[in-house]
């Protein structure tokens, strides 16, 4: 068969089964956004509509494929993130305290 295949996947809407230890890094990831000075955040929140769809898409091509590394899967989720939260004013709402979304 010529062209891709069909995958499948699994989107939930937030579950509340978080460890304690992937809370800590929801935290930690969401103050990474919200400071705004990271690399890859400022290079996120500069992307068009395009490119950080592009990004999203190829990584999870070559996710799928087993050609991407952690690394490189772990950048894309968290320059989306970085995209919409700054796109929507999400870290932005309460500057002197900024907190992520309920875990």
């Amino acid at each position: 068969m010529i062209g891709p295949q069909v995958v499948k996947t699994t989107v939930r809407p937030h579950d509340g089964r978080l460890s304690p230890a992937a809370r800590h890094s929801v935290q930690a990831l969401f103050g990474l956004i919200a400071a705004g000075e990271d690399t890859a955040v400022l290079t996120a929140c500069q992307m068009n509509t395009v490119e950080i769809l592009a990004l999203l898409l190829r990584t999870a091509g070559a996710f799928h494929e087993g050609e991407a590394r952690l690394e490189e899967v772990l950048g894309a989720l968290l320059g989306g993130a970085a995209w919409i939260a700054h796109r929507e004013g999400t870290v932005f709402e309460a500057p002197q305290d900024p907190r992520p979304p309920a875990l």
